[in-house]
């Protein structure tokens, strides 16, 4: 293997920009719009391998998704709300492409 090295300055990946960080009270489970922390599952089994980083505030599990896929949180900017006969109703903005 050969390692190249190309003259100037390092790229910078803006992406990670920890200015562009949202605090955790600002997001919540994109399944029933509760909120979340910002630690794992507890109970999270080592066989399933590597915990996901956000939990419920009672220490289980973010929604699944309809593919049983456990969601990383939104932000509760991106839900919209909505009074219905059955209650209130909260799915992500239509941008977004997802609805609950």
């Amino acid at each position: 293997m050969s390692v190249i090295f190309l003259p100037g300055l390092p790229v910078v990946d803006l992406g990670d920009d920890p200015t562009d960080l949202v605090d955790v009270t600002d997001l919540v489970c994109p399944g029933c719009a509760g909120p979340v922390v910002d630690a794992p599952p507890s109970g999270w089994p080592a066989r399933a391998g590597r915990p996901p980083e956000f939990s419920h505030t009672d220490g289980s599990v973010l929604c699944p998704d309809r593919m049983g896929r456990v969601p990383e949180p939104v932000e509760a900017a991106g839900l919209r709300y909505g009074l219905t006969d059955a209650g209130a109703v909260a799915s992500l903005d239509e941008a977004r492409g997802w609805s609950a």
